[in-house]
């Protein structure tokens, strides 16, 4: 987070906030969430969290990064695999 420039209030407000499921991995219980957070007083950031939902009333964050080319063309839409 810190590398990337987000806190864990950017988190939290990108995942509460209006996100959506970009991808779920239901055999691992696992998704992958976009939203994003306030730069500012006028810019938003996207950010993807990964998410496990495997144990009831939790939701666990696994990782949380800004998404970037080549792995993501646009916040929603994948990129080159590496």
């Amino acid at each position: 987070m810190i590398e990337e420039g987000f806190s864990e209030p950017d988190l939290v407000e990108a995942i509460t906030g209006e996100s959506s499921v970009l991808e779920d991995y239901p055999e691992d219980r696992r998704c992958l969430i976009l939203g994003y957070f306030m730069v500012g007083t006028e810019a938003s950031c996207p950010l993807h969290a990964v998410c496990d939902y495997s144990r009831e009333g939790v939701l666990d964050i696994v990782t949380a990064y800004i998404p970037q080319r080549p792995w993501w063309f646009t916040p929603s839409s994948r990129g080159r695999i590496v």
